[in-house]
Protein backbone atom coordinates (compact mmCIF):
# COMPACT_ATOMS: atom_id res chain seq x y z
CA UNK A 1 0.00 0.00 0.00
CA UNK A 2 0.97 3.57 -0.61
CA UNK A 3 0.14 6.72 1.31
CA UNK A 4 -2.24 7.67 -1.52
CA UNK A 5 -4.31 4.57 -0.67
CA UNK A 6 -5.33 6.17 2.63
CA UNK A 7 -7.86 8.89 3.32
CA UNK A 8 -6.48 12.40 3.14
CA UNK A 9 -7.96 13.51 6.46
CA UNK A 10 -5.60 13.01 9.36
CA UNK A 11 -7.21 11.92 12.60
CA UNK A 12 -5.43 12.61 15.85
CA UNK A 13 -6.21 10.50 18.89
CA UNK A 14 -6.05 11.55 22.49
CA UNK A 15 -3.52 9.32 24.28
CA UNK A 16 -6.21 7.87 26.53
CA UNK A 17 -8.22 6.68 23.51
CA UNK A 18 -5.33 4.88 21.81
CA UNK A 19 -5.85 1.49 23.54
CA UNK A 20 -9.51 1.36 22.51
CA UNK A 21 -8.70 2.47 18.97
CA UNK A 22 -5.93 -0.12 18.69
CA UNK A 23 -8.35 -2.86 19.77
CA UNK A 24 -10.98 -1.53 17.36
CA UNK A 25 -8.48 -1.76 14.51
CA UNK A 26 -8.04 -5.47 15.31
CA UNK A 27 -11.75 -6.36 15.37
CA UNK A 28 -13.46 -3.80 13.15
CA UNK A 29 -14.27 -6.34 10.45
CA UNK A 30 -15.89 -8.88 12.80
CA UNK A 31 -19.61 -8.19 12.44
CA UNK A 32 -22.74 -10.26 12.89
CA UNK A 33 -24.87 -9.77 9.79
CA UNK A 34 -28.37 -10.60 8.66
CA UNK A 35 -30.57 -9.94 5.65
CA UNK A 36 -30.39 -6.16 6.07
CA UNK A 37 -26.69 -5.97 6.90
CA UNK A 38 -24.53 -5.86 9.99
CA UNK A 39 -26.34 -5.50 13.30
CA UNK A 40 -23.66 -6.10 15.98
CA UNK A 41 -20.01 -6.85 16.52
CA UNK A 42 -19.11 -10.48 17.03
CA UNK A 43 -18.38 -10.30 20.75
CA UNK A 44 -16.77 -13.75 20.68
CA UNK A 45 -13.88 -12.21 18.75
CA UNK A 46 -13.82 -9.16 21.02
CA UNK A 47 -13.71 -11.27 24.19
CA UNK A 48 -11.00 -13.47 22.70
CA UNK A 49 -8.82 -10.44 21.95
CA UNK A 50 -9.47 -8.96 25.41
CA UNK A 51 -8.62 -12.26 27.12
CA UNK A 52 -5.39 -12.52 25.14
CA UNK A 53 -4.36 -9.08 26.39
CA UNK A 54 -4.26 -10.35 30.00
CA UNK A 55 -5.57 -7.11 31.46
CA UNK A 56 -6.87 -6.49 34.97
CA UNK A 57 -10.70 -6.48 35.16
CA UNK A 58 -11.07 -2.68 35.29
CA UNK A 59 -8.97 -2.15 32.14
CA UNK A 60 -10.80 -5.02 30.45
CA UNK A 61 -14.13 -3.31 31.20
CA UNK A 62 -12.88 0.11 30.05
CA UNK A 63 -11.85 -1.30 26.67
CA UNK A 64 -15.11 -3.20 26.32
CA UNK A 65 -17.10 -0.04 27.10
CA UNK A 66 -15.06 1.96 24.58
CA UNK A 67 -15.64 -0.61 21.85
CA UNK A 68 -19.39 -0.53 22.56
CA UNK A 69 -19.39 3.26 22.02
CA UNK A 70 -17.62 2.87 18.67
CA UNK A 71 -19.92 0.01 17.67
CA UNK A 72 -23.04 2.08 18.41
CA UNK A 73 -21.76 5.01 16.36
CA UNK A 74 -20.81 2.83 13.39
CA UNK A 75 -24.23 1.15 13.42
CA UNK A 76 -25.90 4.57 13.61
CA UNK A 77 -23.95 5.83 10.60
CA UNK A 78 -24.74 2.68 8.62
CA UNK A 79 -28.44 3.03 9.44
CA UNK A 80 -28.44 6.64 8.25
CA UNK A 81 -26.72 5.56 5.03
CA UNK A 82 -29.29 2.77 4.46
CA UNK A 83 -32.19 5.15 5.07
CA UNK A 84 -30.73 7.71 2.66
CA UNK A 85 -30.26 5.00 0.03
CA UNK A 86 -33.85 3.79 0.51
CA UNK A 87 -35.17 7.35 0.08
CA UNK A 88 -33.06 7.75 -3.03
CA UNK A 89 -34.46 4.50 -4.48
CA UNK A 90 -38.02 5.51 -3.61
CA UNK A 91 -37.65 8.75 -5.57
CA UNK A 92 -36.26 6.98 -8.65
Amino acid sequence: MKRSDYAKDIVLLWPETEPVWSLWEQIRNQWRAGAVGAYALDYNVLFYRLDRMGLPPDEHQDLFDGIRVIEAEVLSIWMEEREAEEKKRAKA
